[in-house]
């Protein structure tokens, strides 16, 4: 009988340990990070951590751009300005639910799972639409130590696939420099 109940509470905490394990990976989603790719990288950095080499490669001015398909068919992104990381890109496969990372829609509909009284609910972000109205996007922006900021973005699924449920999926996630920090960020990354 004993043993049962060790049972039962083991499984009680490996529950436990694992839905604190998703809280966690939740925090996460909202570092200035993707897969532990932070902006300011170098190449050999990144490719260190990532353990191989990319799929495809698309060179232009001082940029290039840089591409690997990850688990579950997930494609990353990353741009590199000279020789670190400045722009970091994912986009799911399968597009995770809105209410996975806690971002308001920005068209909350009355009854709607997300409530601004739970405090779970991201309220860091803006969210707005884009200019084409087809997806919605919730950004915010850190100031990290070499004196630039940081946008961290969700961008929903698109209108024309989802329709009204186009706000409940988001499709991508971007980290990267705000056009207007590019001189300070080049600045911070030549006296490293």
């Amino acid at each position: 009988m004993a043993f049962r109940g060790n049972a039962v509470l083991a499984g009680t905490v490996a529950l436990f340990a694992a839905s604190f394990g998703l809280s966690q990976a939740t925090d996460e989603d909202h570092k200035p990070s993707i897969r532990g790719i932070e902006i300011g990288m170098t190449a050999q950095q990144v490719l260190d951590h990532l353990g191989r080499m990319p799929d495809g490669r698309k060179d232009e001015r001082d940029e290039a751009i840089v591409i690997w398909k990850i688990e579950n068919d997930n494609v990353l992104q990353i741009r590199f300005r000279k020789e670190h990381v400045s722009h970091i890109a994912l986009q799911y496969k399968h597009p995770r639910p809105t209410t996975e990372l806690w971002l308001q829609p920005l068209y909350t509909a009355p009854g709607g799972v997300l409530t601004a009284r739970d405090p779970r609910l991201r309220l860091d972000y803006k969210a707005t639409e884009t200019s084409d109205k087809l997806r919605s996007a919730w950004t915010r922006q850190e100031k990290v130590a070499g004196g630039y900021r940081v946008e961290i973005q969700f961008l929903s699924a698109s209108r024309k696939s989802l329709g009204d449920r186009f706000e409940d999926f988001i499709e991508f996630k971007y980290v990267t420099v705000p056009k207007d920090d590019l001189a300070r960020f080049d600045k911070a990354l030549m006296q490293k």
